[in-house]
């Protein structure tokens, strides 16, 4: 599971959806959530997210997602998926990728790419109560 620490910067409500922006260093990542959260703007907060939902690219995309670089700093590849792990804002973000398709994409160590989510696939991660 891939975590990131940022700010909250912004969030738009609507009956049950938010739209929240989160500052990542230099960058604005922004996810979409099914609740009004308890948060609030100025709030720290963990962002988790699937490796198999990050998508790579050689070149930037125009979508809706949230769009940013990062290098590649270590490529551990199998027969069906390859795991890549790249280096961004001085943490690890990793993706999990057809080996078919990173095949195609020739990516390499050390080679700066495009990495991509899209805002429904981030949760804020809360602590449990109780425990």
């Amino acid at each position: 599971m891939n975590r990131l620490k940022g700010q909250i910067t912004s969030i738009q409500s609507s009956q049950h959806l938010s739209l929240v922006n989160v500052e990542i260093g230099d960058d604005s990542l922004h996810l979409l959530l099914l609740e009004k959260p308890i948060e609030t703007v100025g709030s720290e907060v963990d962002l988790v997210f699937k490796e198999s939902e990050v998508i790579l690219s050689k070149e930037p995309i125009k979508s809706t997602a949230n769009i940013f670089t990062g290098r590649i700093n270590k490529i551990e590849e199998g027969e069906i998926l390859t795991y890549v792990t790249l280096l961004y804002c001085n943490k690890e973000i990793a993706a999990l990728v057809t080996t078919a398709t990173l095949a195609s994409l020739a990516f390499k160590l050390g080679d700066a790419i495009y990495w991509i989510i899209n805002p429904s696939e981030i949760s804020l991660q809360r602590g449990h109560h109780g425990s």
